[in-house]
């Protein structure tokens, strides 16, 4: 299959947009996933989604570690520079001068990314849940401040022109890319938490919260679709070949022994064999999408995936029903658009 990929221009913003959560929807089952991710509607609920919210404050953190590396690896006009100019894309100017006040008479980068990570939970507009007992501002602080002791700081965070700190810089890149596959055009978005120099090659990284880390954790990104279209990605950002991946993975709450599962890192590559294996799986998605694009009536049920995590699939209620009933329940959803290339940045009122 013929296929090229070009970073997205002004002219190409009418074309149809995927990112990898939402295909990865689709091929689970394409009557959620196009009920969920492309009409962006979902069954109205009760109570917050923790998760989520907990993962959006934590890779904050891991944003700030990253900015605090920045400014390290920089002389001090340079990295103070580049500590403005970037943490105001990150966090916006106001939440970011009291991260800045909070670090200010720290003796090493370590304690200036510690205080400035328990800042920026602070100030993320987090709150504890009495329902959820493991994602609680304590445990959050608790995994972040391991995360900085294990973190490296001498990796570097990807530079586009190292001479000039207000540059393009390898943290929180959300990315719009232009795929051709035969005669399909179009945009696959998505948002790459960090492009770093490991030893002499530009490797990606992604972050990644989870109750419990173990082997098949770690195993599922070697075939991981994500993994695959962020090397992409990172290669037409960068204009280098990027083709390897570390993935760390932070649990929350840490468990009683660190060594063991509180912390692990996924060291993964990408040949030429596997990014023909995602092709084929992107354009059987995107052809799925298109097909049943704005019709989840007609869309195929995948009922393998009716329990997934342990609990049935918000949509079981509309896949049961008739058509007059599925349209009644379709008008009563909830709209809840979500895209990759949005920024909301708090102020420090959350």
């Amino acid at each position: 299959m013929k296929s090229s990929f070009r970073l997205t221009e002004a002219s190409d913003m009418h074309l149809p947009a995927y990112d990898n959560t939402a295909l990865v929807a689709v091929s689970t089952c394409p009557v959620w996933g196009i009920t969920r991710y492309r009409m962006h509607k979902r069954m109205p609920t009760q109570g917050r989604a923790t998760a989520l919210e907990c993962g959006t404050a934590m890779h904050e953190v891991f944003a700030f570690v990253r900015l605090m590396t920045l400014k390290y690896q920089l002389d001090e006009v340079q990295g103070e520079i580049a500590f403005r100019h970037h943490g105001e894309r990150l966090f916006g100017a106001e939440r970011l001068l009291h991260l800045r006040n909070e670090i200010i008479g720290s003796e090493n980068v370590v304690e200036a990314s510690k205080r400035g990570a328990i800042a920026v939970l602070d100030t993320s507009g987090y709150y504890d849940e009495p329902r959820d007992k493991r994602r609680t501002l304590v445990n959050m602080e608790e995994s972040a401040l391991a995360y900085i002791n294990r973190w490296q700081f001498q990796h570097h965070v990807w530079m586009r022109d190292p001479t000039d700190p207000t540059s393009d810089v390898g943290i929180e890149w959300p990315f719009d890319m232009v795929v051709t596959l035969g005669d399909r055009v179009f945009r696959h978005t998505g948002r790459i938490d960090g492009i770093h120099h490991r030893a002499d090659r530009i490797t990606l990284h992604d972050n990644k919260t989870a109750s419990r880390l173990n082997d098949a954790w770690a195993m599922s990104f070697e075939t991981s679709s994500q993994v695959t279209a962020y090397c992409v990605a990172a290669s037409l950002y960068t204009q280098e070949l990027v083709n390897s991946a570390e993935i760390h993975g932070l649990a929350i709450p840490m468990p009683k022994s660190y060594d063991y599962g509180g912390i692990v890192v996924a060291y993964v590559s990408r040949e030429t064999h596997q990014y023909e294996r995602w092709l084929n799986w992107l354009d059987y998605t995107v052809a799925l999408c298109e097909k049943y694009e704005g019709n989840p009536y007609d869309a195929p049920m995948f009922t393998h995936s009716c329990n997934r995590y342990f609990r049935p699939c918000s949509m079981i209620p509309f896949c049961a029903s008739d058509r007059e009933e599925q349209e009644l329940i379709i008008s009563q959803m909830e709209v809840d658009e979500w895209s990759p290339l949005t920024e909301d940045k708090d102020t420090v009122d959350g």
